[in-house]
């Protein structure tokens, strides 16, 4: 077991994330914010986020004595995470960074499942790296968890590719064994599918989404490559030379929008290419989730990484607007709608980027409520395909979207 003495607490290890407009797993925990995979397409690598030199790590212990508080203690009201882990909201480990990229992670990571694992507390981990995901010991932690979720991640390009681009990563092959082993255990895997890379949408359909689909995968989360602003700073354009393609070339030439700090595909573009993908998904027995910008709620589940169909996961955040959206009794978007759905009271201020920090109450009910009135703005109702604002209000004064017709859940067919 490493020693953790040298190395300063990642204070921020467990906390809510901003994706609370789209997501139905706002509540990430990483072991460090930093990954030594260093596969060439990292976001973290792409906003300089892994070039710090100061080394974090996340405390076992500090979060065991949080989730104590939370589920035995029954302290709901501490802050806005312990509201989350008292309502047992679904976690997402590994948000930031893989959480068995190296032995001395995986160590700390396996300490920090048997917490949740004697809580039973639902946990979906994200990882590439199933070689040590599959060892001994991390697997007796794994077997033995009462509400536990595998999501193994790929890229679209072919194994030799992918291999230059995710040097540290276990072969294509290899990561579908993993899931052939999980599958054989009883445990619920889903694949993502990350980045997908445009002009690659029949290559997966016909090669990985197959082989998904016969080694026991159940569901698959697809979303396109975004292309970071910072080119310098990433590695992106060395992925480029190695598929002989230029890729912001591609994106400029299709219409990208700009979204934060990166470059995105329209939504209808996107989502006119994946119908391909999304009829293989199907016909391997498996359900879809769209973890596109804009194409959440376009998903087979509500949740776009599937887990609202796993027993034991039924808490997960449901006041998002993709859930909104796909839950619409009508073809009118109103914000009182977001009333049917539970909300924590705390504050995000403290987890939020300075930038987009309200002034006053820093509620996620806040920051719903502005985002809800300010269309053409990412992430607004607006953004999400099919969804429009017509410039009326509902007698408070707040935004009524209009769904287009046959996207609203019990009339979209499947």
């Amino acid at each position: 077991m490493p020693s953790m003495k040298h190395f300063p607490q990642y204070r921020y290890a467990l906390s809510p994330t901003s994706q609370m407009y789209f997501c139905g797993l706002p509540l990430r925990l990483d072991t460090t914010p930093k990954c030594t995979l260093n596969c060439l397409y990292c976001f973290a690598m792409s906003r300089g986020g892994r070039r710090t030199s100061r080394k974090l790590i996340a405390y076992p212990d500090s979060i065991a004595r949080k989730l104590h508080r939370a589920l035995d203690d029954q302290e709901q009201g501490s802050d806005i995470v312990g509201e989350m882990l008292s309502l047992k909201m679904p976690i997402h480990f590994g948000g930031i960074s893989d959480p068995f990229s190296n032995s001395s992670v995986a160590a700390i990571s396996r300490r920090l499942l048997l917490h949740f694992s004697n809580h039973g507390y639902p946990v979906v981990i994200s990882t590439k790296n199933t070689n040590l995901l599959l060892e001994d010991e991390t697997m007796k932690i794994i077997t033995g968890m009462k509400n536990i979720a595998i999501q193994v991640s790929f890229t679209s390009l072919e194994p030799e590719k992918t291999r230059r681009i995710e040097p540290n990563v276990p072969t294509t092959n290899a990561r579908l064994r993993c899931i052939d082993t999980l599958s054989k255990e009883g445990i619920h895997v889903i694949a993502r599918l990350q980045p997908l890379f445009p002009s690659f949408e029949s290559y997966v359909a016909e090669n990985l989404i197959p082989s998904l689909g016969s080694f026991g995968c159940k569901h698959v989360a697809v979303e396109y490559l975004k292309l970071p602003v910072e080119r310098n700073i990433s590695l992106i354009k060395r992925i480029f030379n190695i598929m002989n393609w230029d890729g912001y070339d591609f994106y400029h030439h299709n219409h990208a929008l700009l979204v934060g700090r990166e470059w995105v595909l329209p939504n209808g573009f996107k989502w006119e290419r994946l119908q391909t993908l999304i009829k293989s998904i199907h016909e391997h027995g498996m359900t879809y989730g769209s973890a596109d910008y804009g194409l959440n709620h376009m998903g087979d589940t509500d949740c776009c990484c599937g887990i609202d169909n796993i027993p034991g996961f039924g808490n997960w955040f449901k006041a998002n607007f993709s859930n909104i959206i796909r839950h619409a009794p009508s073809h009118e978007l109103t914000f009182d709608q977001l009333n049917d759905y539970w909300l924590p009271r705390g504050s995000v201020k403290m987890y939020m980027n300075s930038n987009c920090r309200l002034a006053g109450n820093n509620q996620i009910m806040s920051y719903l409520l502005q985002k809800w009135n300010s269309p053409n703005t990412a992430n607004a109702p607006d953004s999400f395909f099919g969804v429009s604002w017509n410039g009326y209000h509902d007698a408070t004064g707040n935004c009524i979207y209009t769904i287009k017709e046959g996207l609203c859940k019990n009339k979209r067919s499947r």
